[in-house]
């Protein structure tokens, strides 16, 4: 069995949206924030899924860095070509998005 399938849609849902508001506070410029969403997490579900949580993140900022250390960076046509998938994912928003 799917692990997705293993939990009712509407839980899923409720994590996803938590997940998403501790991604997007851990990465904002907001100290407070982050640390409201680390509170939120632990509340809502547990240390163990604030470590998962802060683990992945903390992994592509990782690679990020990794592959900016290396000179790795996105082709111009390449960038041109994922503009209208950024601009719906709203992946411009980002700070890290400067680079």
């Amino acid at each position: 069995m799917m692990l997705r399938a293993s939990i009712p849609a509407d839980e899923s849902d409720s994590r996803r949206a938590m997940l998403e508001a501790f991604v997007a506070a851990v990465v904002g410029d907001d100290p407070d924030a982050a640390d409201a969403a680390r509170a939120m997490l632990v509340d809502q579900l547990g240390p163990e899924w604030l470590v998962d949580a802060a683990a992945v993140v903390a992994n592509f900022e990782m690679m990020t860095r990794l592959a900016d250390g290396t000179g790795a960076r996105l082709l111009p046509q390449r960038i041109e070509q994922a503009a209208a998938l950024r601009a719906e994912l709203g992946l411009d928003q980002f700070p890290s998005a400067r680079h």
